[in-house]
């Protein structure tokens, strides 16, 4: 019962928030589809559609279907704009 009622919360704070709330869907595809080299780009994007539709948030009427945000200061093959692709940071423990 606690995870639904979190999920309530969520979904009325994107409903308010639709702009943040899509930002943090979009850099979360971002950083899927860099660590993933973009091999599963469809299913990220359906994925991030499906959690849009369920929280309550319009669509982006400006992007295409496929086309995945990058973390900033990033092309979309991962490398930073001077074609240098960027060092991985070891994960925490």
């Amino acid at each position: 019962m606690a995870i639904a009622n979190l999920f309530n919360k969520l979904r009325g704070y994107a409903q308010k928030n639709p702009d943040k709330a899509r930002q943090a869907i979009e850099k979360i595809e971002g950083v899927v589809d860099q660590k993933t080299g973009g091999k599963y780009r469809s299913q990220v994007d359906k994925a991030s559609s499906t959690a849009a539709d369920k929280l309550g948030i319009p669509r982006d009427q400006n992007r295409q279907p496929g086309q995945v945000p990058t973390p900033e200061g990033q092309t979309p093959g991962g490398q930073t704009p001077g074609g240098q692709v960027p060092p991985q940071t070891p994960p925490q423990q």
